[in-house]
């Protein structure tokens, strides 16, 4: 997969930058269970045999349904490069989207209506709270890039995004049933990116508004994937004194992300290697 095609939408706190560890992480798995797969910047980078990819947004599993499909995808790019790059395509693709959340088949027209939300919308905001908000970012002077050009460019690289979906396949559960219903085998392993402690608070499914609920929340997390004994467990966080309360006894990789605002900000990559009698970090 090109460096290009790194994400299927603009998520809000999306990997694109370090998802290759991500994916080195993951290097030996046969099979990988994805509970919070948001804007699916990891996925072309994970090479195990099957990726089961789990969101409880219903809008970014239909988009990913559809690009996996060779009957739909034509008729998805074929739509999107018709599209004319005005706020008025977005505002009716956000009521739209407001209106009816996919069910059942995979659904062409809300595919394209969710796309047009995540690529002409301002960036990063797919997920959270109010992603249906909000008008296009309009160039009004010769600095900076193209908000039209980003646009073009994510429908350019559907087709080879497809062939990385193709590997997957998708569920819509509760990230706590989707782990309960893990298996703990050799050769498995589970990887979460969950809402991070305090800036996690804006995503519409997130892990609680106050800080007690976080530390619940995220608590609860640890205890699920501390059950496995077998299956490789990764997470991924901002660093934060809570994760470093959680997580003190998993091997830790120190890595530097950026913030929605383009500024640098330290993350960690966390890994319970095979019930943690490897390492995988030197």
């Amino acid at each position: 997969m090109t460096k290009q095609t790194s994400a299927l939408a603009g998520y809000f706190g999306g990997n694109r930058m370090n998802a290759h560890h991500v994916g080195a992480a993951l290097s030996g798995c046969n099979w990988v269970g994805i509970p919070f797969v948001g804007g699916f910047s990891e996925v072309p980078h994970i090479e195990a045999r099957t990726i089961l990819c789990n969101d409880k947004n219903k809008h970014i599993i239909n988009l990913a349904r559809v690009v996996a499909s060779d009957s739909l995808r034509p008729d998805l790019i074929r739509k999107l490069r018709r599209k004319a790059f005005h706020p008025d395509e977005l505002k009716l693709a956000q009521q739209l989207c407001r209106d009816h959340e996919p069910t059942g088949e995979a659904d062409l027209d809300m595919a394209e209506q969710y796309f047009v939300c995540c690529w002409m919308n301002r960036a990063s905001k797919a997920g959270i709270d109010d992603e249906f908000n909000g008008r296009p970012a309009i160039r009004w002077n010769a600095d900076g890039g193209d908000s039209m050009v980003r646009f073009q460019s994510a429908i350019r690289m559907l087709g080879t995004f497809s062939k990385t979906l193709r590997r997957c396949t998708f569920e819509t559960m509760d990230a706590f049933d989707f782990l309960a219903r893990c298996e703990d085998v050799k050769g498995g392993a589970v990887y979460c990116d969950p809402p991070f402690p305090g800036v996690g608070r804006r995503y519409k499914h997130n892990a609680g508004q106050t800080d007690a609920e976080e530390r619940a929340w995220h608590a609860r997390l640890r205890d699920a994937l501390e059950r496995f004994q077998l299956t490789r467990c990764v997470c991924r966080f901002y660093a934060h004194p809570l994760i470093d309360t959680l997580y003190s006894n998993w091997e830790r990789q120190e890595l530097t992300g950026r913030t929605q605002a383009n500024n640098e900000a330290p993350e960690i990559l966390l890994v319970r290697n095979d019930g943690g009698k490897a390492r995988l970090f030197a």
